[in-house]
């Protein structure tokens, strides 16, 4: 994603005043570089300064990020440039030269627009979002106009016709999910995958079990004993699906069904299990989602 191609012009003028006011700010851009100062105006500049805030999407409240995590404004927004940019660069790896049109792009889960926000910013892509919170839904319906946001059920079928989009991404869902809803949304996104599109998924593996396992934050995050998580670091290549639910009261405020929990998944497991007769594995990188969970990569198979 290219910040200095795809900032408003009027965000680039701000910023320039905000140089001349203040110099701390001309100092860490000299320290930074200027792409990290891009990433310093989407995210601490929109939260704090109400000149850069005015020319940016709106900000979720804190209610609503609360939900998707990061619920700081400045860290839920950064996240989510970071996060946009990932999705940018393998939609340049594997989607640009062979969709000349318009790229449809689908995120499933999509929050309160935490990347979607994001991707709106590039002309080519014509970005569709779904979630199965219907209040964070409805907000991104009202503040994000230019997204195609809907509701989705916890289950299959989403409205979409077949083969509609040509790159999915899917951030912190099927971490979510016991094996069942894994499996029947696996078959629902390869249905609204063109021929040769790409899905990107992350998982919980050994990269997110190590922090669990020497934070105790995390720790009380996964309700997970250290004790717990380090047997189940050394057991995940032996049981290589594990699902945990959630208590009653972290399930009444994700509204996500009953069965919303934590997943592990062993790489194994997704490149023997994930193809469905439909998918390839293209990759899988360990940690690949800022050092926390795990990246798949999957192309759909020619209809």
């Amino acid at each position: 994603m290219n910040l200095a191609e795809n900032t408003p012009q009027a965000m680039l003028d701000r910023l320039e005043e905000i140089k001349s006011l203040n110099p701390d700010i001309e100092t860490l851009n000299y320290i930074l570089g200027n792409e990290k100062i891009l990433e310093w105006i989407h995210s601490v500049g929109v939260s704090t300064d109400q000149k850069l805030r005015s020319l940016a999407p709106t900000v979720p409240p804190l209610n609503l990020r609360s939900i998707v995590a990061a619920p700081t404004e400045s860290v839920f927004l950064w996240s989510g440039l970071k996060d946009a940019e990932i999705c940018i660069e393998f939609i340049a790896r594997y989607i640009q030269d062979k969709v000349p049109e318009s790229i449809h792009v689908f995120d499933f889960g999509c929050g309160c627009g935490r990347t979607t926000r994001f991707l709106q910013m590039i002309p080519e892509l014509n970005v569709c979002g779904a979630d199965v919170n219907l209040s964070l839904v409805k907000w991104c319906q009202e503040n994000l106009e230019m997204i195609t946001t809907v509701n989705n059920k916890v289950v299959p079928p989403l409205k979409f016709i077949d083969g509609k989009f040509d790159f999915i991404y899917s951030l912190s869902i099927f971490t979510h999910l016991n094996e069942s809803a894994m499996v029947a949304w696996l078959d629902e996104l390869a249905r609204i995958t063109s021929d040769n599109g790409i899905v990107l998924l992350t998982t919980h593996g050994y990269t997110a079990l190590d922090i669990i396992c020497q934070s105790e934050q995390h720790q009380q995050m996964f309700q997970m004993s250290h004790k717990k998580a380090e047997e189940l670091r050394s057991s995940l290549k032996t049981k290589q699906f594990y699902n945990q639910a959630y208590t009653s009261e972290v399930i009444e405020a994700a509204n996500a069904g009953e069965d919303y929990g934590n997943s592990f998944i062993h790489d194994s497991y997704i490149k023997e299990q994930w193809t469905r007769g439909v998918f390839d594995v293209v990759e899988f990188i360990p940690g690949g989602l800022r050092g926390w969970q795990d990246i798949t990569i999957l192309r759909r198979r020619v209809r």
